[in-house]
């Protein structure tokens, strides 16, 4: 089973309180199995824990202040790379490219996720491809989530009108997860 890091949870949590209130995270926790939501309640930054009551939380947050389209999952990852960029990662937003922090953040994915490898290249100024292998989530909710954290992190380090497309998805039996990361440089 994989897990993700403490600080996965924590950044959505934030966003679900900020956003919609502090009543929020309680109403999300509602929604899901009693020893998940204790196990969410309990969470700590350092802490490892499974990803599925994460993704849960995902899920019914979408569900309860979205459409369903997993757009609320989509800007929770938005709001996630704002919020680590800020924090946990906040060394990065000095440098102020987005090849860089794709290029450089790939590489610490394995102090958040116990799964999973990247690989990205730049194929012209303002265009980047991404590959994640061997990530054993597979979850339409994180593939969401994921798209915003590049596309926000792209834009906090200068890139503007920032795209992130999944071409390739695990989700869909694919062997790996693929995007294409644009935007104007």
């Amino acid at each position: 089973m994989a897990k993700f890091k403490g600080t996965v949870f924590e950044s959505t949590r934030m966003y679900a309180l900020q956003t919609f209130g502090p009543e929020a995270v309680e109403r999300v926790l509602s929604e899901l199995p009693a020893d998940e939501a204790a196990l969410l309640r309990d969470v700590q930054a350092i802490g490892w824990y499974p990803v599925e009551p994460v993704l849960h939380f995902h899920h019914a947050l979408d569900r309860i202040f979205g459409r369903g389209d997993l757009a609320q999952c989509e800007r929770a990852g938005r709001f996630s790379a704002g919020w680590s960029m800020n924090t946990v990662l906040k060394v990065f937003l000095r440098f102020r490219s987005p090849v860089w922090l794709i290029d450089k953040g790939t590489s610490v994915w394995n102090r958040y996720h116990d799964t999973g490898r990247w690989t990205v290249r730049q194929v012209s100024p303002g265009r980047m491809l991404g590959e994640l292998h061997e990530f054993e989530v597979r979850d339409r909710a994180f593939c969401a989530r994921l798209r915003g954290w590049l596309q926000g992190a792209i834009e906090l380090t200068g890139g503007e009108k920032a795209n992130v497309v999944e071409t390739h998805c695990a989700c869909h039996g694919e062997a790996r997860c693929a995007f294409t990361l644009e935007w104007k440089a």
